[in-house]
């Protein structure tokens, strides 16, 4: 089967997933709910093909059932590639600072160097932030700070572990211009080296002018420091998935002292909702972003028994933008078994049928794609997207991304990535039309053996105080 007939039949099943929905409850559902296993849950996942310093990493930065023999074991010709994986992943910091007794003395050496430059970095992050709040201050103009430094304390227990690259602020979209203009007056420009343009959610990355060049060191103290002014957290457009009330995060930002200024920033649930939305992003997009899943890993494992939070999170939230977050809460705890409230047990036991079914099949392969290239976080991208013509549309963006040459944002080498991976996608779409066959008919898809024995999924020891978790995933 061509890959164009793939496209159309995922169109024609998305109109035959509404149809059998008609029929589910008497409730219009744009898919049915796995009539599988157990209402539903989510089961384990063979992971032996995720590559094992991969493995080790993860299996080392969990919160249950963490276990540093893997790490321990890596090869010592095998470290640098694993640093350099690490690096681009932004965990290498805070794998040693967890990690530490555990690695061999040269990759603590090499991390302690890495610590030490960054924090160098840092430094300079914080005098930029600084400037740049003064100047939109005195300009009246306000803003919230996204990511970066306002995730610290409550996505990650020390901002000097989280590698931040960018500034990222957020203004109103009839502001925008004007924070532009005060960015350009601060000598801020257009970065066009980074293929700069501007997209749906902010403007073109902007930095002062240099003459920097990259050595490969993610931690270079020297290196530019780019600032994105956003108009909007997510764009509906761009990705087909609607997201309602994302201006009342911003009038719901909370005021806390950055840089030693008083700065806007998401409120406590908002926090972790668009902590949620990028995490999701970026995965649909291709991207693993591994930090940003251990930080909602984190968040959750630190608030499982915050009943307060949950329920204000349940109230301000709506189901849409609840069970986005729940998809993503459910990867962070599949991939670092954190523990978690029920209020996100109960929205994880709520999501359509394709979307566990993704999990099921599909959750560990954004780690496993360094050994067998894959793209199938395009079927997750799918199984949100509610209009069969835009699922065609994802399908042909993600099959034939070099349509977007034409407008700077594709290179030789994500052509040669996209060249290597078009053969697993398409067997990945038929292995997916399978799976959703089956569910649409009512049968259960086999899922793969463990590896080890785990608990019945869901369980929760009596004797034990710990908060409910998701059903667990080995590893």
């Amino acid at each position: 089967m061509t890959s164009v007939a793939i496209v159309f039949t995922l169109w024609g099943e998305g109109h035959a997933a509404q149809a059998a929905s008609l029929r589910c409850r008497g409730k219009t559902r744009l898919t049915p709910r796995v009539p599988l296993r157990k209402k539903c849950q989510v089961n384990s996942i063979d992971v032996s093909s995720v590559p094992n310093g991969v493995r080790a990493v993860v299996e080392a930065l969990r919160f249950n059932g963490r276990s540093a023999d893997r790490l321990r074991a890596v090869p010592e010709e095998e470290w640098p590639a694993l640093l350099a994986w690490c690096d681009d992943r932004q965990v290498t910091l805070l794998l040693g600072a967890r990690c530490d007794g555990d690695l061999p003395a040269g990759v603590r050496e090499r991390v302690s160097a890495g610590r030490e430059r960054y924090a160098q970095r840092y430094a300079r992050l914080e005098h930029d932030l600084g400037e740049m709040v003064d100047a939109f201050h005195r300009q009246r103009l306000d803003f919230v700070l996204l990511k970066g430094m306002s995730h610290a304390p409550a996505l990650t227990p020390d901002p000097l572990l989280r590698a931040q690259g960018d500034i990222d602020l957020w203004f109103t979209s009839e502001s925008i211009g004007v924070a532009r203009e005060v960015l350009s007056n601060m000598g801020y420009v257009p970065n066009r080296r980074r293929g700069a343009r501007d997209d749906s959610r902010h403007l073109a990355p902007m930095a002062r002018p240099h003459n920097w060049k990259w050595r490969d060191d993610m931690f270079d103290p020297e290196m530019p420091i780019h600032v994105e002014a956003h108009y909007r957290l997510w764009s509906d457009s761009a990705d087909y998935i609607p997201i309602p009330g994302q201006t009342d995060f911003w009038n719901r930002r909370v005021t806390r002292t950055i840089a030693g200024r008083p700065v806007c920033v998401l409120g406590p649930q908002d926090l972790v909702g668009f902590a949620a939305l990028h995490f999701l992003l970026h995965l649909m997009h291709g991207d693993l972003p591994l930090q940003r899943a251990w930080e909602i890993a984190f968040f959750l494992q630190e608030n499982a028994r915050n009943k307060e939070f949950w329920s204000r999170w349940r109230k301000l939230h709506s189901p849409a933008l609840r069970r986005l977050q729940a998809l993503v809460f459910a990867i962070a705890q599949i991939w670092f078994r954190c523990d978690v409230h029920e209020s996100v047990q109960r929205e994880v036991q709520g999501l359509a049928g394709d979307v566990r079914l993704w999990l099921d099949h599909f959750a560990w392969s954004p780690l496993r794609r360094y050994s067998e290239p894959n793209k199938d976080e395009v079927w997750l991208h799918l199984a949100l997207v509610h209009s069969p013509a835009d699922r065609a549309r994802v399908l042909l963006r993600r099959l034939f991304p070099f349509v977007l040459s034409r407008k700077g944002g594709l290179t030789w080498a994500r052509l040669a990535h996209h060249r290597r991976t078009f053969i697993p996608t398409v067997l990945g779409g038929l292995r997916w039309m399978q799976l959703k066959r089956r569910m649409n008919r009512g049968q259960a898809p086999a899922l793969p053996q463990r590896e080890s024995p785990l608990p019945p999924p869901g369980t929760i020891d009596p004797r034990s105080s710990s908060s409910p978790t998701l059903p667990a995933h080995g590893v």
